[in-house]
């Protein structure tokens, strides 16, 4: 587990329910030092890729920290209302908003690459990433695996991520909130 995000998300992250709102410092709010220490650590937990690739927003801060630590390019896939003609797309449910956004990316954007990682800042119920790989194979990309900064772990996601067959890291799992404050595993 990254030590730095740790002490992070034991002090200073806020709970809603059981979500684990981490906005102050990791996916609204950036500290820098904070996710190039995320980045560092999951690059040294991932293996090397052509190209890391996440979504739209939240999802570019971890990503970017973790392609320049590799010295590799970062692709996000878009959020769109509606898929286009020709894309690479996918539909998604977000867990914490409720909408169904299209992730879409530009085919000759990653059909040059022969491997790829996709990372993200949380991982719930592994529908976005899920989507992601799933977008990256169709361009006939291997991915090697999935990255998160944060795991809730009772959510389901890395059952599903790991169901398909694919090698997931989390910097921080947290196994459950009890008495208003995060527990990590």
């Amino acid at each position: 587990m990254c030590d730095e995000l740790k002490t992070a998300i034991l002090s200073r992250a806020r709970i809603d329910g059981d979500l684990v709102i981490v906005e102050s410092f990791l996916n609204h709010r950036v500290e820098i030092d904070l996710i190039r220490a995320v980045g560092g650590w999951l690059a040294d937990h991932l293996p090397e890729a052509d190209a890391v690739i996440t979504s739209e927003a939240s999802g570019i801060a971890p990503a970017f920290a973790v392609a320049e630590a590799m010295a590799v390019p970062m692709i996000y896939a878009k959020k769109r209302p509606e898929p286009r003609e020709g894309m690479l797309s996918r539909q998604v449910e977000s867990a914490t908003k409720g909408d169904r956004p299209w992730l879409e990316m530009v085919p000759g954007v990653v059909g040059d690459l022969g491997t790829a990682i996709v990372v993200d800042d949380f991982l719930a119920g592994g529908r976005t990433a899920l989507a992601l790989g799933e977008m990256l194979m169709d361009a006939g990309v291997d991915v090697l695996a999935f990255g998160f900064a944060v795991e809730r772990a009772w959510a389901g996601g890395r059952a599903r991520l790991e169901a398909a067959g694919h090698r997931v890291v989390a910097a921080a799992t947290v196994v459950a909130v009890e008495n208003g404050a995060p527990v990590l595993a």
